[in-house]
């Protein structure tokens, strides 16, 4: 019998790509561009954590962990990490 893929399975793998792709057509300017940038890359998977959550000291280790899940490129995780903590 052919394995075939979870119904859930594939709901979840093709919303991710329709927010990723969202993603990388959508600008991201303005004064909250930041935050809306933030926003819709980590929350394709989680609600997104409210930067005060974690100390500023904190942010580089979850970075460096979630940044190659999310797909990010350097640039991007240095925007997602100012946003994070900029007090």
């Amino acid at each position: 019998m052919r394995d075939l893929v979870h119904p859930v399975r594939l709901v979840v793998a093709v919303t991710a790509l329709v927010a990723v792709t969202a993603c990388a057509t959508q600008r991201f300017d303005g004064p909250d561009g930041d935050r809306l940038f933030y926003e819709a890359r980590c929350g394709v998977c989680h609600v997104p954590f409210a930067r005060e959550q974690y100390p500023a000291a904190e942010w580089p280790g979850i970075l460096d962990a979630m940044a190659p899940r999310a797909g990010l490129t350097k640039a991007q995780r240095e925007r997602v990490h100012a946003y994070l903590t900029a007090r």
